[in-house]
């Protein structure tokens, strides 16, 4: 058994229903109906707890090695940054002049600092089922990966100033502020005890616990019901907010490797699916999953961002310096 993307079923149209394949009350069923490789919420919150020393310690390695610059935005005033120099002006104190930088030319200038201007980053990570497979033991599940990197995303961060808030599952908590020397590790128990509630998770999150103004960064698969994700992007515009979409995908999800009758099943209210892997479907899976990444590509970038992409047989450490030269233009490439 594989599991099955969420839009497999409605575009490969020879995805035929597999027989005895009623579904019960997603909690009570969800060890049951696991496909091959997966796992359910409970045992991959116990087993990253079991780990977490080990995943804190990457994360802020991770965070080191990306490197210390700063993407706050600037202007000019009261700082202790050098920003840049400029012309003096007419009646600029003598206190004001650069006499150094001056004297290299025949011109007056002043050396100018900047005052830094945190941005408001906030953090959610997808928790719905299809984040807990992977297509090889050998491979973190993608809700793991997706799990370091939010931890190294926020470690980044934080080095540099940032405000950071990690957006709660539940609609009535709210987000939690990180800051101090153990927000990491805060930050860590809060993503494992959402985790452990993840049966009722939704794959994104609400915009009414979003500050204006803010980033978003939405740790993922991408895998959206049809209109999902830009209704949330265009709510997120209308609070002048914008979001990253860091897209974690297993290798498998991009080539389904699958030869034979083969039984998928259904992770998020799917109906199983049983088909025949071929030459044939897989070029024809291929043209549907390059599509529905060309998608995901052109309403991020419209929104304001475009995607991340990380695969999970890929070394972490490209995914965040590329979110972190992002940010650093200000959510543009």
């Amino acid at each position: 058994m594989a599991a099955l993307p969420s839009f497999l079923s409605r575009l490969i149209p020879n995805a035929a229903r597999a027989p005895g394949t009623s579904r019960p009350a997603p909690e009570a069923a969800e060890a049951a109906f696991l496909p091959r490789n997966a796992i359910t919420a409970t045992a991959l919150a116990d087993d990253l707890a079991g780990r977490l020393p080990a995943l804190l310690v990457a994360a802020e390695r991770l965070a080191r090695t990306v490197g210390q610059g700063s993407h706050a935005r600037r202007r000019a005033g009261q700082g202790d940054e050098f920003w840049q120099y400029r012309p003096a002006t007419q009646g600029e104190a003598a206190s004001a002049i650069d006499w150094r930088q001056s004297a290299r030319s025949d011109r007056a200038f002043v050396r100018e600092r900047e005052a830094q201007t945190p941005h408001t980053i906030c953090i959610w990570c997808d928790n719905s089922a299809s984040m807990r497979w992977h297509s090889d033991p050998a491979l973190p599940p993608k809700a793991e990966r997706a799990f370091l990197l939010a931890l190294a995303s926020a470690a980044m961060m934080l080095r540099q100033g940032e405000q950071i808030r990690l957006l709660a599952t539940n609609p009535t908590t709210a987000p939690l502020r990180l800051h101090g020397h153990r927000a990491l590790e805060q930050m860590a128990h809060a993503l494992l005890a959402a985790l452990r509630q993840a049966p009722d998770a939704p794959d994104l999150p609400l915009t009414t616990a979003i500050p204006a103004r803010s980033h978003v960064l939405l740790f993922g698969d991408g895998l959206y019901p049809p209109g999902q994700l830009e209704a949330f992007l265009r709510q997120l515009a209308a609070c002048q907010a914008t979001a990253t979409l860091v897209e974690t995908i297993d290798p498998a999800e991009t080539t389904l490797p699958y030869a034979g009758p083969t039984r998928f099943t259904g992770m998020e209210e799917d109906a199983d699916r049983l088909l025949y892997g071929s030459p044939t479907l897989q070029q024809d899976y291929a043209v549907i999953w390059q599509r529905h990444q060309a998608q995901l590509r052109t309403l991020c970038t419209a929104a304001g961002s475009p995607p991340v992409v990380h695969m999970t047989d890929q070394p972490p450490l490209a995914a965040l310096m590329a979110l972190h030269t992002l940010l650093g233009a200000g959510g543009r490439a």
